[in-house]
């Protein structure tokens, strides 16, 4: 058998396991319909309460409880911080005024069925866990 054929032959399998490798470290963002596709920017600045309307859509974000390790995969991969400076800037906002952090859920499957029934909401699972119908609004 040639190169050629056995390229052909192993190709859709590499592709099939670095897509499985990718997608189980993956993280979705995930919305209601209401709310548009996003870019990593957006995610940051809606985490972080400085986004708090979208295309007339007011926005509400929602968190796992801390000490998830989905969390803190999020919040190092979209907001920049880590769970200790994440809570730490949220209590001087919430401090001098300038806002709530999102409200916590204890459960990927608690995030995909607000999402799903609040306009405006936004919230992260595991790319793996996307059930068919939620809307994926940034995928990383």
């Amino acid at each position: 058998m040639g190169r050629l054929a056995l390229g052909r032959l192993f190709a859709p399998l590499l592709l099939i396991v670095a897509a499985g490798a990718v997608r189980a470290e993956g993280i979705a963002v995930v919305g209601h319909e209401s709310v548009p596709r996003l870019d990593a920017v957006t995610v940051q600045r809606i985490f972080t309460g400085r986004v708090v309307e979208l295309n007339g859509v007011q926005i509400t974000a929602v968190n796992l409880t801390r000490g998830s390790g989905l969390r803190g995969r999020f919040l190092a991969s979209f907001v920049g911080q880590d769970e200790e400076k994440y809570v730490a800037y949220w209590t001087v906002r919430r401090f001098v005024g300038l806002g709530m952090p999102p409200a916590e859920l204890a459960s990927s499957a608690e995030v995909i069925q607000f999402v799903s029934r609040r306009p405006g909401a936004v919230g992260y699972v595991d790319a793996s866990e996307v059930p068919p119908g939620v809307k994926v609004l940034l995928l990383k």
